[in-house]
């Protein structure tokens, strides 16, 4: 009786081991199963984020002056357009006035108050429209060509382009002093010139204009303005 009844222990014990190894190996198989989905997300993130980096890769440069740029859209309208160009100036008819295609000519002088004051004529001499905008750049010459004093101050309203057909004119106003006015012989150092040399705006080559006068030279004031060239 005992014997039997030990024997049914010995049995009842090695079953709950089986099971017991069953369910361990059991729950090992889907352990398994479930990291290998898990990377999906991971591989998939990583083709993500490549294709910026190869956007990025790609470069260009924009054809016109206004710069150059990265990228496809640095070739676009933006870049190429009239704007980033500048074929004329002030985007007027017609390329910037040389000064091979003007004549200037001082025009209504007028003397009071101890004021001069003038008109500059600038004229188009060519056979092509031409656009004119900013200051004319304006000092008295003495014998030589020398420079007499300060050159002219900028005066007046802001610049906007002038177009000149061919003929066409533009103004600029002068004003200096009548002679020695309010200075002192000291300041003034009244000196007699032969002219004026006249840089019509953006030009680095200057016009000469004949004019016999005298006017005060010293380098400690600034008698002598300029004001921006207007339609005429």
């Amino acid at each position: 009786m005992n014997s039997t009844i030990k024997g049914r222990t010995a049995r009842t014990a090695a079953l709950a081991v089986t099971a017991a190894a069953a369910a361990l190996a059991l729950a090992a198989c889907t352990g398994s199963s479930g990291s290998t989905g898990g990377t999906a997300p991971s591989s998939g993130s990583g083709s993500t984020s490549s294709a910026p980096a190869s956007s990025s890769t790609g470069s260009g440069s924009g054809s016109g002056s206004g710069g150059s740029g990265t990228g496809t859209s640095a070739t676009g309208t933006s870049a190429t357009g009239t704007s980033a160009t500048g074929g004329s100036v002030g985007g007027g008819a017609g390329s910037a006035c040389a000064t091979s295609q003007l004549s200037v000519a001082q025009v209504n002088p007028s003397v009071g108050a101890g004021q001069y004051y003038s008109t500059l004529v600038f004229t188009n001499t060519s056979s092509t429209s031409c656009t004119l905008v900013g200051y004319p750049g304006v000092s008295y010459v003495v014998a030589n060509g020398v420079q007499s004093g300060n050159p002219a101050v900028r005066s007046g309203a802001a610049a906007t382009p002038v177009t000149l057909a061919p003929g066409g004119k533009a103004d600029s106003v002068l004003h200096d002093s009548n002679g020695i006015s309010g200075y002192t012989p000291q300041q003034c150092q009244l000196t007699a010139a032969q002219g004026l040399r006249i840089y019509p705006p953006n030009n680095k080559a200057a016009l000469f204009l004949p004019w016999k006068t005298s006017h005060c030279a010293g380098l400690s004031i600034h008698p002598l303005t300029i004001g921006p060239v207007t339609h005429a």
